[in-house]
């Protein structure tokens, strides 16, 4: 007899506790209202997207990898629109809860974690580079002060949250009866509200189903990151230096 089809579940204390955390976090960035510290973080990052299109140049020069890598750079990595989120989530996460399936929304806390520790990361090394005396910060100042604050543990949990995340996009993806629930949901998410939130997630999904699987993307993107902090924890003059590697198929 085949077994019974477990239909997804409604969403959980702690996954709406996680959401909340994140939120929460997002709220204590100290750039809120502090203009100058805000547009240091804007070139932090913008220097950050660089190097990470010159890290990953061979991916997004890919056809099979390029959406996949837009996405954890433009989506992921660097660009959660948290404050739309935040609005959204204080409003509505109950009716989220009700809408989508409790694993969709488990992936979306791991989605606003990661990003809330993104932007305190990004937070502390423009603040970093402010105390000493840089308005105009070049690879050379982020080097320095990624050494000065001493983040390489953080930034593990960073890729760890990552990996995470593409993994469970990836899952959930899989699963024809997720998927089907998640795109009937789409009128009623809108509706109430979510649209940040459901676009953020559908994407993820629709740049990850024509792949056979994220795990090859995933230990080539992580890598290359991992081996970065493995080099400035070394002190290596050129911890930025692109690898060679190419992703498999």
């Amino acid at each position: 007899m085949n077994a019974a089809v477990k239909l997804p579940t409604q969403g959980t204390p702690d996954t709406n506790t996680r959401i909340r955390a994140g939120i929460g976090r997002y709220r204590a960035w100290s750039r809120h209202g502090n203009a100058v510290l805000a547009t240091q973080v804007l070139a932090v990052q913008a220097l950050q997207t660089a190097r990470l299109r010159r890290t990953h140049h061979s991916l997004l020069a890919d056809q099979r990898f390029a959406p996949i890598t837009e996405f954890f750079l433009n989506d992921i990595y660097t660009g959660l629109e948290l404050d739309e989120l935040a609005r959204e989530i204080e409003k509505a996460l109950p009716v989220a809860t009700r809408l989508l399936p409790d694993s969709v929304m488990r992936t979306a806390a791991i989605a606003v974690e990661a990003n809330a520790l993104t932007g305190e990361l990004d937070e502390a090394v423009a603040q970093d580079l402010l105390t000493h005396g840089v308005d105009a910060p070049t690879d050379v100042d982020l080097i320095a002060s990624y050494r000065r604050l001493d983040q390489i543990e953080a930034r593990h949990t960073q890729m760890h949250l990552l990996r995470e995340l593409g993994l469970g996009l990836d899952r959930y993806v899989r699963s024809r009866l997720i998927t089907a629930t998640f795109k009937m949901s789409k009128g009623p998410a809108h509706m109430a509200g979510l649209a940040g939130l459901y676009d953020f997630m559908g994407t993820g999904f629709a740049v990850m189903k024509p792949m056979k699987s994220v795990a090859g993307f995933l230990d080539v993107f992580l890598g290359r990151e991992t081996r970065i902090l493995d080099r400035l924890a070394q002190g290596a003059s050129d911890p930025f230096a692109v690898d060679d590697d190419e992703p498999s198929a």
